[in-house]
């Protein structure tokens, strides 16, 4: 599969700043088709919330803990903000770390509802989302393009991966990584709707990556040998 191409720093390594990420986007685009329903809400507050309780778990803890909200009520930032932590204890457990998730969901819920979080603009709005507990650089931008429409690229360890595959030279934490792409994001002429589904994709490329990479692993030589 071709790869895109790109200017190369010296040294040989591609310098992320010359990312070209709608050619990104489209080679992802031909080899996994379109992402539109990448990540399945029944509301844009469900969305935000879904960010916090996927952090360090699987997909399925995190929905079984908004199904859960749900069915208690929960699920919206009224409700949600009022709750106490005995009232969200049961239906966040499924998503691990009950306790700081439980205030970090809360948190999130009074902001939604005090604020005026669709008014800010772009750098305010991600500082105001990085003061809240529980959100982190990854979670704020996750917000600000899935809920609120603002251009970002979600730099986290898929997408870091697959640049590494590509030759970029990629630092090792998320915010370095972010801001070196800022360039490469402001060139790309990227909608928020574009850059969501490129996130949906570098993840269903990663999860494809794994998958040929264990095939590999299991027709190898060593692994024929241990069959033996």
């Amino acid at each position: 599969m071709a790869t895109p191409r790109d200017s190369r720093a010296s040294g040989g390594a591609r310098r992320l700043a010359d990312l070209d990420l709608g050619a990104l986007h489209q080679w992802l685009l031909a080899a996994h088709g379109p992402q539109d329903d990448w990540w399945p809400a029944e509301s844009a507050f469900e969305r935000m919330v879904s960010a916090i309780l996927v952090q360090n778990t699987r997909w399925e803890n995190a929905a079984a803990a908004i199904a859960n909200l749900r069915e208690a009520g929960l699920m919206s930032p009224e409700a949600l903000a009022r709750a106490d932590a005995e009232a969200l204890a049961g239906p966040v457990r499924p998503a691990g770390f009950m306790t700081a998730k439980s205030a970090a969901v809360r948190g999130l819920a009074a902001w939604v509802r005090d604020g005026e979080p669709e008014a800010l603009g772009d750098e305010e709005l991600r500082a105001q989302l990085l003061a809240l507990r529980g959100v982190g650089s990854e979670t704020a931008d996750v917000i600000a393009l899935y809920r609120y429409g603002r251009r970002a690229f979600i730099a986290d360890a898929y997408a870091r991966r697959l640049l590494a595959r590509l030759d970029y030279a990629v630092p090792g934490s998320y915010e370095a990584t972010r801001r070196q792409v800022l360039p490469a994001l402001e060139a790309s002429g990227l909608g928020a709707r574009e850059l969501g589904e490129l996130h949906g994709l570098i993840v269903e490329e990663g999860k494809a990556d794994a998958q040929r990479s264990q095939a590999r692993a299991r027709h190898s030589p060593t692994a024929a040998a241990r069959a033996r």
